[in-house]
Formats: C-alpha cells, sequence, structure tokens
C-alpha cells in the first residue's frame, strides 16, 4: 500500500547554480583574458622602450652636435693663439699663450701641442729682461721679465704632469740657450731639461724639479734655487756668483769649473757626491751646509781658503787634494 507520500525533493544549490561542471568555453575565456592582459603590457612596454630610444638618439645628436661646436671652437682658440704668438709684440705672445693655457684645460687632447709650442717658443732668441734703472734689493738690480717668456713658462709650470711621456715629470724639455732672465719658474717640473748655454740671471726656481738636467756653462748670477731638487744636475762652467742654493738637494751635481764667490749660498743644501773639479773655491762659504760626504774636492782651487768647508758635516768621507 502506498501512503500517497511523496520523496521529497531536493535542495537547491546555493547561489542558483546548476552545479554543471566549468566547461571548455570558461577555461578558453580565462586563457583569452590573460594574452590580452600581456599583449597590453608588451605594448606599453614597447612603447614606453621605442620613446626613450627617440629620446636617447636626440640627446646624443644634440651632444654629438655641442662636441662640434665645441672642437670647432677650440680650433679656432689655437689658430688664434698661435698668431698672436707669431706678432713681434710681447703682450700678444703672452695673450697668446694665456688662451693656450686654458685650451689645455678643457681640452687634453690639445696638452701635447700647448707644449710643442711652448717648448719652441723658449727654445728660439727672445728679448732678455729688462733692467729698472736705479732700483735694487739687496744690491741685486731688479729686472722686468720678457711676458712672453714668462706666460710660456707659466704653461709649462701648469701642465698635467701624470700625461708626460715616460711616467710623471718624465717629459725632457731640450731648450739650448734658453733664456729665462728675472723669469719665476717656482716648482716648475722639467727633469732631465737640456739647457746649456743658458741665460738665467735673477731666475727664480725655487722648489723646482730639474733632477738629471743639463745647464752647462749658463748663467745663473742672481738666481734663486731655494728647496730645488738638484740631484745629478750638471752645472759644469755656469756662473753661480751670488746664487742661493739654500736646502736645495745638489746630490750627484756636477760643479766643475763654476763661478761662485760669498754670497753663493749653501746653507741647508746637500752637496752629497758633489764634484767640483777645477772650480776656485776660495771665496766659498759653505756655512749651514746639510753635507758634504763623499763629495769631490780633489781638483778643486782654493780648498783651503773656503770658509767652513773642513769641519762641515761629512767632510771626513769627502775627497780632498790631500787625501
Amino acid at each position: 500500500m502506498t501512503d500517497g507520500s511523496s520523496a521529497p525533493d531536493l535542495l537547491p544549490v546555493e547561489g542558483g547554480d546548476d552545479a554543471t561542471p566549468a566547461g571548455p568555453s570558461s577555461a578558453r575565456r580565462w586563457m583569452l583574458g590573460i594574452g590580452l592582459t600581456v599583449g597590453l603590457n608588451l605594448a606599453v612596454t614597447v612603447a614606453a622602450f621605442v620613446g626613450l630610444s627617440v629620446q636617447y638618439r636626440s640627446l646624443s645628436l644634440e651632444q654629438e652636435k655641442l662636441n662640434l661646436e665645441q672642437n670647432k671652437a677650440i680650433t679656432e682658440q689655437v689658430t688664434s693663439a698661435a698668431e698672436l704668438i707669431s706678432s713681434d709684440a710681447v703682450n700678444a705672445q703672452a695673450a697668446g699663450f694665456r688662451m693656450l693655457q686654458r685650451v689645455a684645460r678643457i681640452s687634453p687632447g690639445d696638452r701635447d701641442h700647448v707644449l710643442d709650442l711652448a717648448e719652441s717658443y723658449l727654445a728660439n732668441d727672445r728679448p732678455v729682461a729688462r733692467q729698472i734703472e736705479g732700483l735694487y734689493t739687496n744690491e741685486r738690480p731688479v729686472y722686468e721679465a720678457n711676458v712672453g717668456t714668462q706666460a710660456a713658462v707659466d704653461v709649462i709650470r701648469a701642465r698635467v704632469e701624470e700625461e708626460d711621456p715616460g711616467g710623471p715629470g718624465e717629459r725632457a724639455f731640450r731648450l739650448p740657450g734658453l733664456g729665462v732672465e728675472a723669469v719665476r719658474l717656482h716648482g716648475v717640473v722639467m727633469r732631465h731639461t737640456h739647457a746649456a748655454g743658458c741665460f738665467g740671471r735673477l731666475s727664480e726656481w725655487n722648489g723646482a724639479d730639474l733632477r738629471g738636467s743639463d745647464f752647462w756653462e749658463c748663467g745663473f748670477k742672481w738666481a734663486r734655487f731655494t728647496g730645488a731638487k738638484l740631484a745629478d744636475v750638471r752645472f759644469t762652467g755656469a756662473d753661480l756668483e751670488d746664487v742661493v742654493f739654500a736646502d736645495a738637494d745638489l746630490t750627484g751635481a756636477r760643479l766643475d769649473r763654476v763661478r761662485i764667490n760669498g754670497n753663493t749660498v749653501f746653507h741647508g743644501a746637500d752637496l752629497s757626491r758633489v764634484t767640483f773639479a777645477g772650480t776656485d773655491l776660495a771665496k766659498a762659504d759653505f756655512t749651514g751646509v746639510k753635507t758634504v760626504a763623499g763629495a769631490d774636492f780633489s781638483q778643486s782651487i782654493g780648498v783651503e781658503k773656503a770658509r767652513n768647508l773642513r769641519n762641515a758635516p761629512g767632510a771626513e768621507s769627502a775627497t780632498w787634494p790631500w787625501s
């Protein structure tokens, strides 16, 4: 018998879903969404890259334009400077070298050429210093240096020594007959300079590095070499009267046949291994000399009359005429 009751209906699925599993169409829609997102991001990236490339190219072209303009301006300045240097007016020559000094600061590629121009100028005959009549300082006449020569020397002083051929400070200048009367060469680095027969009255080389240089037969009366590095310098035959070598390093220097007087100052100077062959020391004063260790006085003249030499530091290892 049946009791007339029917089976209970199934409860509907929550959310009204008919519980049908996701079909292939849903997966395609999901993959399509992912593809669209990736494609859109890629398009944005490409557009940004293209924009940056165009901007970079634009900047590169602008930089090339600026470089060309700068190179043109530098070339014009070098040409103008060369014209000024070749003129007869020393003030114009000085202006030319000041222009070259500015070029050397901003254009590394032109530095060697600038130095070549300065060296060539100094190697040629130039008007010497002009004496200012009636003016004296400590019994020394007052001279006014050739402004062109001073300006050329300033180019050498201001150079980047680390770029010298052969190593820092190793550019060897060839300046036979160099004329630097009353010129200031403070702190200049000119190692191995060849300047035989030069004219350097009243020149100032304080703190200069001239190691290994050749100043054969040069005229240095009243010059100053205070604190200078003069190791192995050849002063043979030079006029060194009234020259100041205070605190200079003359180790191994050749002072053969030089002219020295009582006003030549050696106070604090290192005269180790210096040779004085043929030099008359009768009026020389070695008061305060740092050392004469290993110095050779064997062929010197008037050694016994030189003041404060026999008792100088290092005298026991020096070579004497009576050794």
